[in-house]
């Protein structure tokens, strides 16, 4: 966590976290490390755990890739 409404956050919100409540009105600045190898054709996914949010775009993928890469085409799954 880099900021809370554009300031430092509190000390019980600095640094790794998985999953974060933001509350109504607030915004924050988050910083993600992939230390691991980067799959272009394997998406990361976030999402809001409300399910009216996610209908609202805050639900979705992103890949990483190495620098001046491109993203790839995920797998076709069996049945989907």
């Amino acid at each position: 966590m880099l900021e809370v409404n554009g300031r430092e956050p509190e000390p019980a919100l600095r640094g790794r976290k998985d999953t974060v409540a933001i509350p109504v009105g607030t915004t924050m600045k988050i910083a993600r490390r992939f230390d691991g190898p980067a799959d272009p054709d394997t998406p990361y996914m976030y999402h809001c755990h409300l399910p009216a949010h996610e209908d609202h775009g805050m639900m979705g993928q992103f890949v990483v890739v190495e620098p001046g890469g491109q993203a790839g085409r995920p797998k076709a799954h069996e049945g989907h």
